[in-house]
């Protein structure tokens, strides 16, 4: 599968890493200068998040300033702290008299078992990541992907290096829909164009198909809630909040197109849709569900080819090469 481009590619998007390549762990915040409309949807059932009931279209706050996802398991939501911290002195957020309140949602990832589980992204390391947020940015083993793996169904001594990736789509008439995905997953990444698994369970003979595992080894030991695939998928067309709640609904498909399985009862999967509305032309809700599908599913290919072996893993690369 071919694919291109960078979230930031979406007018207003900034995005911003910590990293501790020493303890394999860190997080990454996704800030939009113009006041965000946004969504989310959960699809595994262990997720580990902060502040997402706001994003209910039900909801009385109608936009957000930024999204912030981490390492650390449930421990990692402290980096939302700082992230918060960071834009309060930057006079950003929700104007109420003389306070500012930052609207700021996260989620996490399980990494506590990579490298040190008791170091977690904490305030201080939230407010470094996005005070370094920008239109430049790296991908691979850094801020949350530090610490990602996938492929884990045969345990980590067979899995696959991850990271977090990146990826634009832009459709007719000029709209852009970016991803920034967090691949952790039990599951196998595949290419969708394809059907080559790109990051399965390391073996003497290639990687294993983890759903053809399950079938034939059901009783197996999976690693509970070791797993994760989080993400923003974002656009700068005028969305409403079921807009970008069904653009957040797309994303999940488009994880569902490169990780197989995805979404089991040991993943948390979580993506959030931004709207940042710079695009003034209408777009029809299905073009901007293809358009996700398509960037969603390149940056969790992206973010698999960008990683490097870390922590005793082999990158898919490295691993492919010991075959």
């Amino acid at each position: 599968m071919k694919y291109s481009g960078a979230i930031t590619d979406v007018d207003g998007i900034t995005v911003g890493h910590h990293t501790d390549i020493e303890n394999g762990t860190g997080c990454t915040v996704v800030l939009s200068e113009h006041n965000a409309v946004a969504g989310i949807d959960v699809r595994g059932a262990a997720p580990g998040s902060r502040d997402t009931e706001i994003l209910d279209p039900v909801a009385g706050v109608q936009w957000i300033n930024g999204v912030n996802l981490a390492g650390g398991s449930v421990f990692g939501l402290d980096s939302s702290g700082g992230v918060i911290r960071y834009l309060e002195d930057q006079g950003i957020g929700l104007n109420l008299g003389r306070i500012t309140i930052p609207l700021v949602s996260s989620a996490v990832i399980f990494d506590l078992g990579f490298i040190n589980h008791k170091i977690r992204p904490d305030t201080e390391d939230g407010y470094s990541a996005a005070k370094s947020a920008s239109c430049d940015f790296e991908t691979g083993c850094v801020g949350a992907g530090t610490g990602a793996t996938a492929a884990k169904l045969l345990g980590q001594s067979h899995s696959i290096k991850s990271g977090i990736g990146t990826a634009s789509v832009q459709v007719l008439g000029g709209a852009t829909v970016g991803a920034l995905m967090v691949v952790n997953p039990i599951g196998d990444v595949v290419d969708p164009e394809t059907g080559e698994i790109i990051a399965g369970p390391k073996t003497e003979n290639g990687f294993a198909n983890s759903i053809d595992l399950l079938i034939d080894f059901p009783q197996r030991s999976r690693g509970f809630f070791r797993n994760t695939t989080i993400g923003v998928v974002a656009t700068d067309a005028s969305l409403d909040k079921i807009g970008a709640t069904r653009l957040a609904m797309a994303g999940q498909d488009g994880i569902a197109l490169a990780v197989r399985p995805s979404h089991t009862a040991n993943d948390g999967d979580t993506v959030f849709g931004l709207a940042t509305g710079t695009h003034t032309d209408s777009v029809e809700g299905d073009v901007l569900h293809a358009a996700a599908l398509k960037a969603v599913s390149g940056a969790i290919l992206n973010a698999i080819e960008s990683a490097n072996s870390l922590g005793g893993i082999l990158s898919a690369a490295d691993a492919r090469a010991s075959f």
